[in-house]
């Protein structure tokens, strides 16, 4: 009997082992292709692992709670680990989108750091991938409502990790993509498609109606373009240049099928394109928790509940909420460009657009933990000490803020107090519950 629990163990590992890093769900390794190891010792012995489950609590033990909302800041310094490195967007994950979950792990249009990922980027991947399930911030996809109740988990976009196309984000019938680029990214009306010969600056309707395909309008243009000073057809090095490139040949195909669709005689429009939210752009995490007091243990614990990534969005103040476009970086401008959705259009964002730090969305974290035990935290100290985002939560190594605390009212800290005032409010409720904490005690 021995023998072959041995044997079983063996076998469970030489396969656990033989996989390749690219097909399972942990962090970046220093396991490289062709046997090359990226240092003296494999970093993780154990490629996927699960989360430590808390202690049970019994209804009868849980004789005292209170609810709290804090932020982890971005700009103090403790809190950075959860925030470095940043990752970037290019046009190629647009253009040339990721078809499968390995294929997006390792596309050259995300550029991440290949030994360590942050919070946020770990978050979008395995969103993507249909890992954790995502709760919206209210009920209304374009934020027009007067409260933001997300926090209570009550508005869930299903995850999905099957392969129907409907339900996949990477399918084609993606509606599953849609909606959490609606909420980690942005869609923007595809730019305008210049003219490529006779000097056009427009392409309409009426130019390519009886063409079937690129190719059929190309070859026209080949056959029929007049070049004046030769007088004969000219080939323009224009046209020469877009027909070598794929991604414009697909862009078109989709707009004259569009265009024609609606029948009217109007600019050829590119694909719509699809920005991400970059990491450097999370400002902070929302983070809800209850502190409770277990009489069978006869102690005060704390458990993370929720947990919500942060970020800037423009402001409207026609909508309850004030809640506009999110912010992002344009992957297809020359320079680093900064960009948001006003009114269905691509705006860049300049110094008199008015922005606010908002909620994307709220994630369970007892979920999050089962993602993120297998991703680690930089150590200061040492690397060869390294913990995961787990432990690093688990062991609340990061600065929160309270602000907001369960009471009677329903309200925000900073809807009675203001400024340095607030910050007086958040350390007098921690105060109160270490207080409670030592007045058990006190006989």
């Amino acid at each position: 009997m021995n023998k072959v629990c041995v044997l079983l163990l063996l076998g469970i590992s030489i396969n656990v082992f033989s996989q390749n890093p690219l097909d399972i769900q942990r962090g970046p390794a220093n396991i490289l292709s062709d046997g090359v190891l990226d240092g003296v010792v494999v970093k993780d012995e154990v490629p996927v692992r699960s989360r430590v489950e808390y202690e049970y609590v019994r209804y009868a033990d849980y004789v005292w709670s209170k609810r709290l909302f804090s932020r982890i800041d971005a700009r103090e310094k403790v809190n950075q680990p959860l925030f470095y490195p940043y990752d970037k967007f290019t046009k190629d994950f647009t253009q040339q989108a990721p078809k499968d979950a390995s294929e997006m792990m390792a596309h050259r249009g995300w550029i991440r750091n290949q030994e360590r990922l942050s919070l946020w980027s770990i978050i979008l991947q395995h969103l993507m991938n249909g890992d954790l399930s995502m709760f919206y911030c209210s009920d209304s996809s374009d934020f027009n409502f007067t409260k933001e109740d997300g926090y209570m988990l009550k508005y869930r976009l299903m995850r999905y990790n099957n392969n129907s196309d409907k339900n996949s984000f990477y399918g084609q019938n993606n509606y599953y993509k849609q909606r959490v680029v609606e909420r980690a990214g942005g869609f923007f009306q595809g730019e305008m498609i210049d003219g490529m010969f006779q000097g056009q600056t427009k392409i309409y309707q009426t130019d390519y109606q009886s063409f079937k395909t690129f190719k059929d309008w190309v070859d026209n243009i080949v056959n029929t373009d007049y070049d004046a000073a030769n007088i004969g057809p000219q080939w323009q090095p224009d046209v020469k240049y877009k027909i070598a490139d794929p991604a414009f040949e697909k862009s078109w195909n989709i707009a004259m099928a569009k265009a024609i669709k609606l029948g009217a005689d109007q600019p050829l429009l590119s694909e719509d394109l699809t920005f991400y939210l970059t990491s450097d752009l999370v400002t902070a995490y929302n983070i809800k928790e209850d502190w409770f007091f277990d009489k069978e243990r006869s102690m005060l614990d704390k458990r993370i509940i929720a947990i919500a990534p942060v970020a800037k969005f423009t402001t409207d103040k026609t909508k309850g909420s004030g809640r506009g476009s999110l912010l992002m970086w344009d992957p297809f401008a020359q320079t680093p460009t900064m960009v948001a959705s006003v009114g269905g259009a691509k705006t860049t964002i300049s110094g008199n657009i008015e922005t606010g730090e908002y909620e994307l969305f709220w994630l369970y974290f007892p979920e999050l933990r089962n993602v993120m035990v297998n991703y680690y935290v930089y150590n200061t100290q040492s690397d060869a000490q390294w913990m995961s985002f787990d432990d690093y939560f688990w062991k609340r190594m990061f600065s929160a803020t309270i602000y907001r605390a369960s009471d009677q009212f329903d309200r925000d800290v900073e809807d009675y107090r203001y400024g340095v005032d607030a910050l007086y409010e958040a350390e007098k409720i921690k105060e109160n519950m270490r207080t409670w904490e030592t007045d058990l005690w006190n006989y």
